[in-house]
């Protein structure tokens, strides 16, 4: 049960210098498949910078803008020419602000990617993911910028399998820490199994069964610790629903019981989708759903309901184009006053591979939401250059 939690960095002196710096050696680094090979596995880097202009660093009313630069350099360390696909990847991601300079950042962070069979002709029968990742944005639960410390291991995988039939496993561990003592601190165990049918090695359908146990504490003392207690029954998709239809999809229902800072027991429709479509070579269509209740930053309960809606065209001579909108509706239990957000969005980008190894990129979005209370109804605009080169 994804949550964020986050809290402001101090100013960095001579944090632009070192960006360009960074980014001229990194565009200077001799073009080749890898920094490093071996018959096996390849080390990799990637270096992208960012300038642009966010109107309401906040999302909060009436919230003050800014224009920032970001450099992301990463290295990536992959499994070569093998059935195990294994990917380990180490950044750090640097902000800084024109005025609001308080609120610069270094967001580090590390991922390590596990799946098998690493082959287009079956879907992976294991996968497992561990990362930690500290992030820094606009919290829209609270109306500040805030870091939050992201941990999560992860395993799926076949634990039975009879032919055309199988019983996939789960288990997943996450620990959110919002940084600051206004905030909390979430954490949530969640083990599942599904069984499932298939016709071939491209698709898996079934039913699943899901127990998920959390609990949220402030980081501040003296306030009580929020428990849950979750159960859910879903029907689950996953792989080639046609030959041009990938993704995966669920739907269900949850029980959710409640303890603690405030005690009470709730069914709610639960639903994931994430779902894309080639009509044709080189144009995608994607469509991205979620329903489900979570931990919020200040350690109550969001029942966040999203939706959006991507299309990306490839163009001739390396460019490509992009568009989606998305909306959602956000309902925080309990809250007093009562309070319901809504949202909706747009946005659109253009894309130019250079030379397969630099792509450059601008990029517009617009989000207007609309609150209960007045202070969380905001309209934001963010425009953005990027330049990645990969070495």
């Amino acid at each position: 049960m994804p949550t964020a939690l986050l809290a402001r960095s101090k100013t960095r002196p001579g944090l632009g210098r070192r960006w360009l710096f960074g980014l001229a050696f990194a565009c200077t680094v001799k073009a080749r498949a890898a920094l490093w090979e071996s018959p096996l596995w390849a080390l990799s880097g990637q270096a992208t910078a960012t300038i642009g202009y966010d109107s309401n660093l906040f999302a909060i009313n009436d919230g003050a803008g800014d224009a920032f630069a970001q450099f992301r350099p990463s290295l990536i360390l992959s499994r070569k020419d093998s059935l195990l696909d294994f990917d380990t990847e180490v950044w750090n991601n640097w902000t800084g602000f024109l005025r609001e300079t308080a609120n610069d950042s270094s967001d580090p962070g590390i991922s390590m990617k596990l799946s098998y069979p690493a082959n287009v002709s079956t879907l992976p029968t294991e996968y497992a993911e561990v990362h930690w990742i500290r992030t820094t944005e606009a919290d829209t639960d609270v109306g500040q910028r805030v870091s939050q410390d992201d941990l999560l291991a992860k395993y799926e995988g076949d634990l039975f399998d009879f032919a055309k039939t199988s019983i996939l496993g789960r288990f997943s561990f996450n620990r959110d820490e919002y940084l600051g003592a206004a905030f909390s601190t979430n954490e949530t165990g969640s083990a599942g199994a599904t069984a499932a049918y298939s016709l071939n090695d491209l698709f898996k359908a079934g039913v699943g069964y899901d127990l998920t146990v959390g609990r949220s504490e402030a980081n501040a003392s003296g306030l009580a610790a929020l428990d849950q207690t979750e159960q859910g029954v879903t029907f689950q998709m996953e792989g080639e629903f046609t030959p041009k239809v990938t993704g995966k999809a669920s739907v269900g229902a949850a029980f959710s019981d409640y303890t603690g800072a405030f005690v009470r027991s709730e069914w709610d429709t639960v639903a994931s989708a994430a779902v894309s479509w080639e009509p044709r070579d080189r144009l995608v269509i994607e469509l991205e759903a979620q329903r489900a209740p979570s931990f919020n930053t200040d350690g109550n309960i969001d029942l966040a309901s999203t939706l959006r809606l991507g299309i990306r065209q490839e163009l001739p001579n390396g460019f490509a184009v992009s568009a989606d909108i998305n909306g959602g509706r956000t309902s925080y239990e309990p809250s007093t006053p009562d309070r319901t957000d809504t949202i909706e969005g747009a946005g659109a980008g253009l894309d130019y591979n250079l030379t397969g190894k630099l792509t450059v990129s601008v990029a517009y979005s617009w989000t207007r939401q609309n609150s209960d209370i007045m202070q969380f109804t905001y309209r934001r605009q963010l425009v953005t250059g990027r330049m990645v080169y990969k070495f």
